[in-house]
């Protein structure tokens, strides 16, 4: 008997039954997609670090070294399980050419390199380890094969000034565990040790990567960092560890994640709010047939189970369909992961993806179960005697001496009236503007010119960065500022010199600090909070600086200047998220001991190219590494934002689809509440076109108000939770929530206020027409008299 009725309902409500199954369908679609993209990026992340054996902390050197100081140091640390050290022969863009083309606008410092054959292991496309490069061959970064459509047999050409030149082939492409995306800018480029040692007699700039691995990473790395540093070992570069290597594997991909994530979270929500909707409407139409049920004696829980069985029976349908089309949509979403880090076989890349659409599933029976309960409070006296489950509520307005038209009037008094029928609808409609204009705006920003503020520079058009390698950098330095500083084309200049010093953060521990050292104000970036630091007394401390270190503006913060401490002001606080993100400026004695790197933020006349300029900069200016400021936040964030954009796209269409699937599922099941009332309508003269116009009006109404709310949040709350998942990615979990992240969206007006709700209006508007022609078939003749 159950099946019966069930199987008479579906064929009785066939349109709203398939609406249903879509909506539910769309929500496990991306909950599928979302854990098979996470679970990918974590298992493919953790796979190349652990087969390529990737160091728990790195230090970068660049100037005089001795291996053997190291050696002993090292060996008198208890936490250290094994260290090494790898030369890095450094050629600059002007020397190098790919494919005949100078590297000259790569921002990239590239380095040539001999495999490991151990430890820090480059992998190739198939992730086995590349321990040997046969001569006269090179190994280039993989990201060299995606952005820039190099290929095996491509030829790269080394020259230098002396006029040696050589030329070698590429044999294949390499992972890199430590260097490998855009926003490291250090690569590896593999080759023979005779290669190399023929190179190094005649250019290229050497470094030392000196890497530790540890007993116990997890406790012991910080302590360590402190000890080395505090130990007068070569130290003239940055030092990483492990967790900043994760944090670069995932940040592009995991940015995606997030994205793909809120989205399936909200989609899930408006489903079952669309399940919600659909189970009051069918309980309402059905109330009589309840009222009926129990007067002859059916069981409370077995009326529950018919309804329990129906909507349990299309939850299983929509997980049945929506599982493989999720599973077809995870390779879309992860293809840079499989490319950057390659594939990983897991069994938990097909049960991750299970889970989440048996997840879903679960909450949308036990949703049901929890709606069931209204049915304990129907009595069947009631349900005979009303035959309805409620009435239409009124409301002040009228409809006599409007000048609105009829039509128009019509459907706003009942959208007044009937607010509580609507506000599903209206919810739709905002979370579905949300979903659309959150994605896209992230991928703005991680787009827009100005987002280079946000690491950490101001707005200058050339950065020249100099390594403090031996005692003549800072000479050359010197005269790299005296050069600009007379240059027809620079109208603006502003040195900086970066040293590391100490201070304390929030627990009292004595913790290490880049400090850009200069006059703030020649080329000032964009201070969250506060004002740039004037002088030796002031200083201005990046968002996760201030909360490693307890601070905020207008306290005082302890810093080690030479052999003094200093009590500095905190005058201001900005975004950065370069060298880990912990960064101040100030203008403090830079002492060599305690340089560690040199930078020229340029600003050229109008009209001058900045990338010519770049170029002949760097061939000025060599070893100094020399870039157009936006050609190196493209090479840098490009990727990234590309990322986001194709999941901005998958977002974007997914949400219309929601509206389109709810706006039709509501029309539906309104005009079959009001069949009645049209059936009335039509009889006193009313014309089909014009009851349509009502319901149009109806719908857009809510539309109108929905647009404005998802608008409004998609810029506050989505901005919030863009902010949030760049604290996660660059501070760690423990700086969620704690303000570390202020991005304004850079939000584009025509994109995010005409196209993008037009295109939800057009979208609506077609479900609505569509989804209305059924008015005609309602009569008069067709309705019962109670």
């Amino acid at each position: 008997m159950y099946a019966r009725m069930i199987v008479r309902d579906f064929r009785r409500n066939r349109t709203v039954t398939l609406i249903l199954v879509l909506l539910m369908m769309l929500s496990v679609v991306l909950a599928t997609a979302s854990a098979g993209t996470l679970v990918r990026l974590v298992g493919a992340s953790s796979s190349l670090m652990t087969q390529a054996d990737a160091p728990h902390v790195a230090q970068l050197h660049a100037g005089p070294y001795d291996q053997e100081q190291v050696d002993a140091w090292a060996t008198g640390r208890p936490e250290v399980a094994h260290h090494q050290s790898m030369l890095l022969l450094g050629i600059g863009g002007a020397d190098l050419f790919f494919d005949g083309v100078a590297q000259t606008d790569n921002i990239q410092q590239n380095s040539l390199v001999v495999p490991n054959t151990e430890r820090d292991l480059l992998l190739d496309l198939d992730n086995a380890p590349i321990t040997e490069v046969e001569p006269g061959t090179i190994v280039l970064p993989v990201i060299y094969q995606v952005e820039a459509g190099l290929e095996v047999g491509d030829p790269v050409k080394i020259t230098a000034p002396d006029g040696y030149a050589t030329e070698l082939t590429i044999g294949a492409f390499a992972r890199d565990s430590i260097m490998n995306p855009a926003v490291t800018s250090s690569k590896r480029l593999a080759v023979s040790a005779t290669d190399l040692e023929e190179v190094r007699a005649h250019t290229g700039e050497i470094e030392q990567l000196i890497e530790f691995w540890l007993h116990d990473p997890a406790s012991q790395s910080a302590a360590f960092q402190k000890a080395y540093q505090d130990s007068g070992m070569p130290a003239a570069g940055q030092m990483v560890d492990a967790a900043a290597f994760r944090m670069f594997t995932m940040v592009g991909d995991g940015m995606v994640a997030a994205v793909v994530i809120l989205v399936a979270v909200l989609l899930l929500v408006v489903g079952m709010l669309c399940l919600r909707f659909s189970f009051l409407t069918a309980a309402e139409q059905d109330y009589r047939e309840i009222g009926v049920l129990k007067a002859i004696g059916v069981p409370g829980r077995s009326v529950k189970r018919i309804y329990l069985t129906k909507y349990a029976l299309l939850a299983g349908i929509a997980t049945v369909l929506g599982l493989p089309a999720g599973l077809a949509l995870t390779p879309v979403l992860t293809r840079n992961i499989t490319r950057y880090m390659g594939s990983v076989p897991s069994v938990w890349n097909w049960v991750a993806p299970v889970l989440a659409a048996l997840a879903a599933l679960t909450l949308l029976v036990l949703f049901v179960l929890v709606l069931l309960r209204r049915f304990d409070k129907i009595s069947a006296v009631a349900a005979l005697s009303a035959g309805t489950a409620g009435r239409r509520p009124r409301t002040g307005m009228r409809l006599h001496r409007s000048r609105m038209p009829v039509q128009f009037r019509l459907g706003l008094m009942d959208v007044v009236g009937r607010w509580p029928t609507y506000l599903l609808l209206f919810l739709v409609f905002a979370v579905s503007t949300f979903i659309i204009i959150v994605p896209i705006s992230s991928a703005a920003t991680a787009s827009a010119p100005g987002f280079i503020n946000y690491m950490g520079t101001g707005r200058v058009d050339v950065r020249i960065d100099l390594r403090h390698a031996t005692p003549s950098s800072a000479e050359h330095f010197e005269r790299l500022v005296d050069q600009l500083e007379t240059d027809p084309d620079v109208t603006a200049l502003a040195p900086m010199v970066t040293t590391r010093n100490d201070t304390l953060d929030k627990d009292g521990n004595t913790a290490s600090l880049y400090v850009e050292n200069g006059d703030h104000t020649l080329l000032p970036l964009t201070y969250a909070e506060g004002r740039a630091p004037v002088d030796g007394t002031e200083i201005a401390l990046s968002l996760l600086a201030m909360n490693q270190t307890g601070r905020q503006v207008g306290d005082t913060l302890p810093v080690r200047v030479g052999t003094q401490t200093r009590d500095l002001s905190v005058v201001g606080s900005y975004q950065d998220i370069t060298n880990g993100g912990k960064t101040a400026k100030s203008v403090l004695p830079t002492g060599e001991d305690d340089v560690m790197w040199y930078m020229a933020g340029v600003e050229l006349a109008p009209g001058t190219d900045a990338g010519d300029m770049a170029s002949a900069y760097a061939a000025e200016f060599a070893p100094a590494t020399v870039a157009d400021i936006e050609q190196w936040r493209v090479q840098t964030l490009g990727p990234i934002a590309e990322q986001i954009t194709i999941t901005a796209v998958v977002a974007a269409v997914v949400a219309l689809a929601l509206a389109a699937l709810m706006t039709a599922l509501f029309v539906r099941m309104l005009l079959a509440r009001d069949a009645g009332q049209i059936a009335v309508q039509r009889a006193v003269g009313a014309d089909d076109p014009g009851l349509r116009r009502q319901y149009l009006t109806r719908v857009l109404l809510v539309l109108l108000l929905g647009v404005i709310v998802g608008t409004v949040a998609a810029n506050t709350l989505g901005q919030g939770l863009f902010n949030l998942m760049f604290e996660g990615m660059f501070g760690g979990f423990e700086s969620v929530g704690q303000g570390t992240s202020r991005i304004d969206f850079a939000v584009d007006p025509l994109l995010t206020y005409l196209a993008l709700p037009a295109a939800l209006l057009a979208t609506v508007a077609l479900s609505t027409s569509a989804s209305s022609r059924s008015i005609s078939e309602a009569r008069i003749s067709t309705l019962t008299t109670e």
